[in-house]
């Protein structure tokens, strides 16, 4: 049997959070979760943009991804507040720093059962005793525990070895949500680790650990079953997500599953794929597969799995199993969920507050994740013939000479204030870096979002109450004598119309010359195209201090901003062209390059107006800089098309001229 999961002796106290302010409490108090389902949202919605972008014929319409709603702006509130994406990059490098130094002393990796996370120390909790940990890893409260400091981890660079414990999983806390958290090893468990309680209330657990696992910074490769639960939380991680209907399904597949891992290590010689995991090997056909069945299998099919179960740790397999009875067959680890949210295990010594994924929370979730896809939202691309536009940015400003705001923010380039005074003293730089998130979040953002981003260790309901006073004193009044710092409906901080930033006129102006009053009139297109370009002065924020606006890594605009500075160029480029103006085009091209380098568009567009200019030695010059830059790579199937069109020998000549 597995031995009892004991949290380290030593915990230390904290602060309770403060109010949940309106916010779903459960993505507040899982920082894992958090951190794994904002990186996954964030990567989903990069992969959209650019899918998008990289799809679109001539100019693209719609920058903006569709702005949460709701129970979705709740909660991807929540997750902005809740995540630790420290503790989730600290965690990783300690593991995997871990199986660096032991393949190095030509150690096994030790068998860990659990992890806690004790005010940022790790305490791995081992199977068996293994020896002194290499260090600067110690030993903990007795020789089945190995301990790291969270300044040690610091240290930590990273390694190229594989993950060595990715089905680590949360399942709760120990007292207060900062003191001790414990991560369950579900593939190490020799047997089945049983869940009990409510069906509503194991499948908040349920949802909880495989939304977790899809998503968490801690592994590689893995597959997660989902069997009689779970179909719809898919979109979250499709490539490391699956559902299986019944218990029979699984079976069938988990008995082969089972006889090809026993063969594959006998082959190679591993007694388990944790030696296969570490060393020269790190084979990655020793990706964990975590089974999680909901509903409790019956007759044969219990004792089916029990034998299938009771191997299944040295294969790297591990089952996570509901049961109303409490009693199931092969089941090594028992818990029970209970109705107001503990997690207990009785046998193991374990009462924890459990982290859970409840329905509502799971539903809003996936719909964050589904509203990121290109294919389900109408911010695909269209070009002026090809289908309907997108909806105009989510705040269009006035760009005629009437429509001077009364505080305007250039965040495209050094960040300069115009129409307010600068902030005494050392306030100066928060109250910046505060103006700057509500300039990128029109649509308003939570106190407690705004307190995170500003403050990611934590920060006190007063200290951040004083902030958002002075930052409404600072910002001052509109003639009407209303706030240019206003609260919604929802508590949500929000400015007013006449606090407008180079980023707004950039999106206004593009959407005015392409969908508005320049779709009509050449003129006007032009001019305001040729205004867009030139208020792009360098990448976003280009001064801004080491350390500060790490919230920026949760937000998409350095992904947006390039895409919308190369559709700029794209639309001035064409719009010259169409006047035979090739050196006009090039000059708008150069320029938007100067801000997305990469953008395979604007290189080919570059080559169509330099083509134009009929100078051939010019063109060669182009391809030869692109083909420089392209390196090991090579170029891209659409561009060595286009090179085939324009400069038939370019193949040849190119090297050469370069």
């Amino acid at each position: 049997d597995a031995p009892a999961a004991e949290a380290p002796s030593e915990t230390g106290d904290s602060a309770s959070e403060g109010s949940g302010f309106g916010l779903p409490e459960a993505l507040l108090g899982a920082p894992l979760l958090a951190a794994g389902l904002l990186g996954a949202l964030g990567r989903r919605r990069r992969h959209a943009l650019w899918q998008s972008a990289m799809g679109a014929v001539g100019a693209r319409r719609g920058m903006q991804p569709p702005t949460p709603t709701g129970d979705a702006a709740d909660v991807q509130d929540a997750l902005l507040v809740g995540a630790d994406p420290e503790g989730v990059r600290l965690l990783d490098l300690s593991l995997r720093g871990l199986a660096a130094s032991l393949a190095e002393e030509n150690r096994a990796l030790p068998t860990v059962y659990a992890a806690w996370l004790t005010n940022g120390d790790l305490h791995l909790q081992l199977a068996q005793p293994a020896g002194r940990p290499p260090a600067p890893w110690q030993l903990g409260q007795d020789q089945t525990f190995w301990v790291l400091s969270r300044t040690d981890a610091e240290r930590y660079e990273d390694v190229g070895t594989a993950a060595p414990y990715p089905g680590l999983v949360s399942l709760g806390t120990l007292g207060a949500p900062e003191e001790s958290r414990l991560l369950l090893n579900l593939e190490s468990v020799p047997g089945i680790v049983s869940l009990s309680g409510s069906a509503s209330d194991r499948a908040a657990v349920f949802a909880s650990v495989a939304a977790e696992l899809a998503t968490n910074g801690w592994s590689d490769r893995m597959t997660i079953t989902l069997v009689g639960f779970g179909q719809d939380l898919t979109p979250l991680a499709p490539n490391r997500l699956r559902h299986l209907e019944d218990v029979e399904a699984l079976l069938e597949t988990m008995e082969a599953e089972t006889r090809q891992r026993r063969g594959a290590l006998g082959a190679a010689g591993h007694d388990s794929v944790l030696t296969g995991r570490t060393g020269p090997a790190q084979h990655t056909r020793w990706a964990p597969h975590l089974v999680l069945l909901a509903a409790e299998p019956t007759g044969d099919d219990a004792v089916k799995l029990a034998e299938l179960a009771a191997d299944a740790s040295r294969l790297g397999i591990g089952y996570l199993v509901g049961t109303e009875s409490g009693e199931l067959p092969g089941a090594a680890w028992e818990m029970e969920i209970t109705r107001d949210g503990r997690l207990l295990a009785p046998l193991l010594g374990l009462e924890l507050a459990a982290q859970t994924l409840p329905e509502p929370q799971q539903r809003a979730v996936v719909r964050l994740f589904t509203d990121a896809d290109p294919d389900s939202s109408s911010s695909g691309p269209a070009g002026p013939d090809d289908g309907p536009a997108a909806a105009a940015p989510p705040f269009l400003v006035d760009v005629t000479e009437q429509g001077r705001p009364a505080v305007y923010a250039r965040l495209v380039g050094t960040y300069e204030i115009i129409g307010l005074a600068t902030p005494d003293g050392e306030r100066s730089a928060l109250m910046h870096e505060a103006l700057a998130l509500l300039l990128m979040h029109r649509e308003g953002v939570h106190p407690r979002v705004l307190a995170s981003a500003l403050w990611p260790r934590g920060v006190t309901d007063d200290v951040r109450d004083a902030l958002v006073e002075r930052l409404r004193e600072w910002l001052g009044t509109d003639p009407d004598g209303s706030p240019r710092l206003r609260a919604d409906r929802s508590g949500r901080l929000t400015l007013a119309k006449s606090v407008v930033s180079d980023l707004d006129v950039l999106r206004s102006l593009y959407y005015e010359a392409t969908q508005g009053r320049g779709s009509g009139n050449r003129a006007v297109r032009g001019r305001m195209l040729t205004d867009a370009l030139v208020l792009v002065r360098g990448p976003l924020l280009a001064d801004r201090p080491q350390g500060r606006y790490g919230w920026l890594t949760h937000e998409i605009i350095d992904a947006q901003l390039p895409l919308l500075v190369a559709d700029i160029g794209l639309a001035l480029s064409e719009f010259h062209l169409e006047k035979g103006r090739a050196e006009k085009a090039i000059e708008a091209l150069d320029a938007a390059l100067g801000s997305a380098p990469g953008d395979e568009r604007l290189w080919n567009e570059l080559l169509r107006a330099t083509a134009a200019t009929e100078d051939p030695a010019r063109l060669r010059g182009v391809a030869a800089d692109l083909l420089a830059r392209s390196g090991a790579r090579g170029l891209p199937a659409r561009t060595e098309a286009l090179l085939d069109e324009l400069l038939p020998a370019w193949r040849s000549g190119v090297s050469a001229a370069g």
